[in-house]
């Protein structure tokens, strides 16, 4: 959806759900915020979750594309644990985003009523084979398994972003604090020697991130 108009109703939509979640968010809600009539939503998308679809697909692009430029922005942009604290902080910074990796139904509804391994598994394997992509770069230990490495990276993703719902802001550290020490974990324990191809670490980097936003296209298992 390329138009003005359409632009304007993720606009509102983003806004809106983001706020008050999917089951509170009405069309009607979303042409008023968009400044439209609730009849031109649906000459743009066919239903409300059609609209979500075309959102979180936006987002996750949005998302990929801030990711790939501060790595390519980053001296040491093709390292593990660099790229992971730049796609942590993206991350943490977008609600839509937090409830689409945690499968949010109350925030996106039903584009992510599917949980479990029929969710998170398509999208691991694209993490599996981006690590055995990093090894053949010489940028992560070829000692270490790759699926194993993989499950890790999935624990401190979903970790970072459910932990404060659970244990509470009072006691969470700022993020930036919290990203410094998952770094030098993962640089102390994952990170392979100086004798790294930086440039296949950027191009395998560049490939998980096409591989991750196909994923977010309508009618792309999720």
């Amino acid at each position: 959806m390329g138009t003005e108009r359409a632009t304007r109703i993720l606009d509102a939509a983003a806004e809106l759900i983001a706020r008050y979640g999917y089951a509170k968010t009405s069309v009607s809600d979303i042409a008023q915020r968009a400044g439209i009539a609730k009849g031109a939503i649906y000459q743009e998308f066919p239903s409300k979750e059609a609209v979500v679809a075309a959102l979180v697909e936006r987002q996750v692009h949005q998302l990929t594309a801030t990711v790939a430029r501060a790595v390519r922005d980053d001296p040491d942009g093709a390292r593990l644990s660099v790229i992971y604290r730049h796609a942590l902080r993206a991350l943490a910074a977008d609600p839509l985003m937090r409830a689409f990796y945690t499968a949010d139904s109350q925030i996106l509804g039903d584009i992510v009523r599917r949980r479990g391994p029929e969710r998170y598994g398509p999208r691991q394997r694209l993490v599996v084979d981006f690590v055995s992509r990093m090894q053949d770069a010489g940028l992560i230990r070829a000692d270490l398994d790759a699926a194993a490495v993989a499950h890790v990276l999935g624990i401190i993703s979903l970790g970072l972003i459910t932990i404060e719902s659970t244990v509470g802001s009072a006691v969470s550290p700022p993020l930036e604090k919290t990203l410094d020490a998952l770094s030098t974990l993962l640089a102390e324990g994952f990170e392979a020697g100086p004798d790294a191809d930086r440039a296949a670490g950027q191009r395998a980097f560049d490939t998980f991130l096409a591989d991750l936003a196909a994923t977010a296209r309508p009618g792309t298992p999720q």
